[in-house]
């Protein structure tokens, strides 16, 4: 196969083709590795490299089930694996561990069935020409898209969350209160916490429905979105998730979101955690599957003061 990363020479190619004709199903392990990327090695590139690009296109020309692994820690660009329709699936491995080769063959071959969210944000290659290293801004401006998925205004490769399952689920939020709009006032009145950022908001039911044929889990992604508090918004924010386990085709199972205050506020310029007014929406999944909408009404209240540094002090006289 492929010598290393780096290697851009054909000398270990030949076995490869032997191996492919032989084969019922093709499976390809590449990626990134702690060759470019480790503590001191910054990469200069977000592709996949190009060997390996020449080598998976050319087993896709087979014909034969194909299968790709993107080891490593960082992610790459797999648009060109995800817009080859010779490619029947794409499967991120990570680091996987002393067990990761059992776990991923397990996926592969239905023994379980993958119910794994991307952790990170998946950027197409162009992106680190679009914004400096040095620039370390959260936020999108006018020398940066913005980064991670609660700013990123790009479109992503794969986004946060991203990940597929061998069935197909539904969801829905079930109603468990009577009015859309609350009152911050009340809301804090009503905290018995020392931290108000603890304090309970509502616990949302999802019920969700395997509209498939395979028992699968299934991880709720609660997000966060809305227009409250300053300008700009995040596009939206994970505030709770809950996994269920080997939900049965056809059958439906509920898991319960908990929101704090906390999941509902943000943190202003001096590091206060602060509960705004405005509108509010929490969403299941990156899709969304299910969505409500909300409104808190009334004055900011700051759940969480951050310690500021003391106020700059002055010497009379001389030192001794």
């Amino acid at each position: 196969g492929i010598g290393g990363q780096g290697d851009p020479t054909t000398n270990n190619w030949l076995p490869v083709w032997d191996a492919a004709d032989k084969s019922d199903i093709i499976i390809f392990a590449g990626g990134i590795d702690n060759s470019v990327e480790s503590e001191g090695m910054d990469r200069v590139s977000i592709n996949w490299s190009g060997a390996q690009l020449d080598m998976i296109g050319q087993l896709a020309q087979y014909g034969k089930p194909m299968v790709v692994l993107q080891m490593g820690g960082g992610q790459i660009d797999s648009s060109p694996i995800v817009s080859n329709p010779n490619i029947s699936a794409l499967l991120w491995g990570g680091y996987p561990g002393q067990d990761g080769g059992v776990a991923i063959m397990d996926i592969l071959t239905g023994k379980r069935a993958p119910a794994g969210r991307l952790p990170a944000t998946q950027y197409p290659s162009e992106y680190i020409r679009q914004v400096p290293m040095t620039n370390m801004s959260l936020r999108p401006g006018p020398n940066n898209p913005g980064r991670t998925y609660k700013w990123y205004n790009g479109t992503a490769v794969f986004e946060f969350g991203s990940g597929m399952h061998y069935t197909n689920f539904s969801a829905s939020i079930a109603s468990t209160y009577n009015s859309k709009n609350f009152s911050i006032s009340s809301l804090t009145s009503n905290c018995n916490e020392t931290y108000m950022d603890r304090c309970t908001f509502r616990n949302f039911a999802v019920d969700v429905h395997n509209t498939g044929s395979v028992a699968s889990d299934y991880v709720a992604l609660g997000f966060l979105t809305g227009s409250f508090g300053p300008q700009p918004y995040p596009k939206k924010s994970l505030v709770n998730y809950q996994r269920l386990f080997n939900v049965k085709p056809a059958s439906s199972e509920t898991v319960t979101l908990n929101l704090t205050l906390g999941s509902l506020s943000r943190i202003d310029e001096m590091g206060n955690r602060v509960l705004y007014p405005g509108d509010y929406a929490l969403m299941i999944d990156t899709m969304p599957l299910a969505m409500v909408n909300f409104t808190l009404s009334g004055q900011p209240a700051m759940l969480d003061k951050w310690p500021q540094p003391p106020p700059a002090r002055t010497q009379n006289g001389t030192y001794y």
